[in-house]
């Protein structure tokens, strides 16, 4: 018979508790964060369900110069409200700037609403620096221990 072992309780946002490797709305915590563009690359993605997309992706450093782990994905509005911010279209001289971003709701791709990023259309200098577990890389998920294969506990119960 299989035994369980509850592990520590899960708290905070339930977009947070599967890190990614891409920045969400979430992570924000509510607040403008200002950040600087340092390049935009193609990032190619598995959406949920197999699809498969390519969008831009932003890889950003705070406002005081520490890189960000996590990556920025973008769809074409952002894209517009960045240039628009930066009064630059030329996606390749957006190096170097500033831009706030701010966490809202949008419709998305089937038309419901969910939480999304988009951008002020100046920095915002009362905006926040980025949260110290947004510039962090992700946590590994633990891996599972399999009690009955002699996990913590040194063996199955009966």
């Amino acid at each position: 018979m299989a035994t369980s072992k509850s592990g520590p309780t899960i708290t905070g946002h339930v977009d947070l508790v599967y890190p990614t490797k891409y920045v969400k709305a979430a992570d924000l915590k509510g607040r403008d964060v200002t950040v600087i563009i340092e390049r935009v690359t193609w990032e190619n993605l598995v959406m949920a369900g197999g699809k498969r997309d390519r969008k831009a992706g932003i890889h950003m450093r705070s406002v005081g110069g520490k890189p960000l782990e996590k990556m920025w994905i973008a769809g074409k509005t952002v894209l517009k409200q960045i240039a628009k911010a930066l009064n630059e279209r030329d996606i390749g001289k957006w190096s170097g700037g500033r831009v706030t971003m701010y966490p809202t709701t949008c419709r998305g791709g089937g038309g419901e609403e969910m939480e999304c990023i988009r951008v002020r259309v100046r920095a915002n200098a009362q905006a926040v620096d980025i949260p110290d577990d947004m510039a962090a890389a992700p946590e590994p998920t633990p891996d599972f221990v399999d009690e009955a294969e002699g996990g913590e506990d040194g063996g199955s119960q009966s």
